[in-house]
């Protein structure tokens, strides 16, 4: 179809159905915020705490008017991955003002809410164990709604509408197949929160004090990787760490799996082919970083083994923990990161990156195409994952984003480049932030030159919302233009 046809049958969003869907985002931001107010206000922040129920008042007061104007049956896709993009960016928007009565800069404390609401865990702030307690809350609490999915949790809490609430969730990459839309976001929530209960008690076991076994808790089900301490996992004991990394390795997983295995059984997980892959790459990585830990730094087996698994499993499930100083690694190690960040976690899980399924479907494609130089001309062949066919949308939906990404890393990597920082370094963070896994060279802190902190924000937000929501966003036709009416 000719550009001319295509502008022809798109409508432009609808203004007040976006804001409508993000009234009731802001309510479920209110409520959320009310928490880290209350941790302030038990630990004596009161600057802290009188920001953040100025911030919750603020969102009730902005969201229940919005929310009144009333969301159609339908919406349609640019609405929806409008909503997406800005509801990330409204949410670490608001957590500003409060984090910079920990005396941030207000550019850094954008850095760090973005980070936090994305899952990332690159951090400006250094100096933890002195921070107050209420800062390193809002940290861990941010990555844990944010992990789960604003929008799911709104979906999950006071979406009604069955259409408008599948397509708010299919921006997410969530796959509705047995349940209504409002069943599977309650489903999820009712997953991650019994994880993170799980995850608080066992790591809390293994001898840490409660509040900074729930600090780690929340960051390492959310796949967030923010740490109470400079060295991140370095200072915890063996099962601290265990712990920590079994609990990334669930978040990993594809949330609704769970639900499923508890109807049919846990074969369903094992039957899953991202969950096969997941656990194949996560070895992979471990044995690549180990015999490189041996061969290259002179480290002793076991050590290489041990410090190996716990990165590999951090890499691969986009969480950031880590137990050693990342500078200190070989290019070969960093490399094995980069790649390991890249490919990310499961579909529907809290891991960043591109998501292995993409990996699967690529390698299905490569295998095709070698199938057809052996078959007939007229010979046709699907793509198949896990015995299921692959829809052209998705193939087409998985290069498409295989691009974008590629591009965002790119550019990025280029800035800092052109500002003048090493290369190596600057490519691994730039990977680090566009796959929303936190782990760092050393390169971000406060000295970073501020443009490079606003590309840094930037790519965790694409990265976050699969580059396309946030591209809507900034798309003018998505706001100029014709539009259909508003049906309820």
């Amino acid at each position: 179809m000719k550009g001319s046809g295509a502008n022809a049958l798109m409508h432009a969003a609808r203004v007040r159905v976006v804001l409508a869907v993000l009234g009731k985002l802001a309510l479920v931001l209110a409520v959320l915020g009310a928490v880290p107010a209350i941790v302030a206000g038990a630990t004596g922040e009161m600057a802290m705490f009188q920001r953040l129920l100025a911030v919750s008042l603020a969102l009730a007061l902005l969201g229940a008017p919005l929310s009144r104007l009333g969301t159609p049956s339908t919406i349609q896709w640019n609405e929806a991955l409008a909503v997406t993009g800005l509801a990330f960016t409204l949410a670490a928007a608001v957590m500003v003002w409060p984090l910079t009565s920990a005396g941030m800069s207000p550019l850094d404390a954008w850095f760090e809410t973005v980070s936090a609401i994305t899952t990332t865990g690159l951090s400006m702030l250094t100096d933890l164990e002195e921070r107050p307690a209420a800062v390193l809350f809002l940290r861990a609490w941010m990555q844990w709604y944010g992990g789960l999915g604003i929008a799911a949790m709104t979906v999950a809490l006071i979406m009604r509408h069955h259409a408008s609430a599948r397509r708010l969730l299919e921006t997410t990459g969530e796959t509705l197949t047995e349940s209504g839309a409002r069943e599977h976001a309650r489903t999820v929530f009712m997953v991650y929160l019994l994880l993170t209960l799980a995850a608080i008690a066992a790591v809390t076991a293994t001898g840490l004090a409660p509040f900074e076994a729930t600090l780690y808790a929340l960051s390492a089900v959310a796949t967030g990787g923010f740490a109470p301490h400079d060295d991140s996992l370095a200072s915890l004991p063996g099962s601290s760490m265990a712990a920590i990394s079994l609990f990334c390795l669930l978040g990993a997983i594809s949330l609704p799996l769970y639900g499923r295995a508890v109807r049919r059984g846990p074969g369903v997980i094992f039957r899953d082919p991202e969950f096969r892959a997941l656990v194949l790459v996560v070895l992979a990585t471990t044995a690549l970083l180990a015999l490189s830990a041996v061969l290259l730094d002179g480290t002793h087996e076991l050590e290489a083994l041990g410090t190996g698994a716990v990165l590999a499993v951090s890499a691969q499930t986009d969480t950031g923990f880590s137990p050693v100083q990342l500078s200190s690694l070989s290019p070969a190690a960093q490399v094995v990161l980069m790649v390991s960040m890249t490919l990310g976690g499961c579909t529907g899980s809290t891991a960043g990156g591109l998501k292995l399924i993409r990996l699967l479907i690529l390698l299905r494609l490569i295998q095709v195409a070698l199938w057809r130089t052996a078959a007939p001309d007229r010979a046709v062949f699907d793509v198949r994952i896990g015995g299921e066919r692959v829809e052209s949308s998705v193939l087409s939906g998985a290069l498409v984003l295989l691009g974008l990404w590629t591009v965002v890393v790119l550019v990025s990597w280029m800035a800092f480049l052109f500002a003048g920082q090493p290369p190596m370094p600057s490519l691994f963070e730039v990977v680090s932030a566009t796959a929303n896994a936190g782990l760092s060279v050393g390169l971000t802190g406060t000295e970073l030159p501020p443009a490079l902190k606003a590309i840094l924000s930037l790519d965790m937000l694409f990265g976050r919302v699969e580059v396309l929501a946030l591209l809507v966003v900034l798309y003018p036709p998505t706001w100029i233009g014709r539009r259909q009416d508003i049906d309820h």
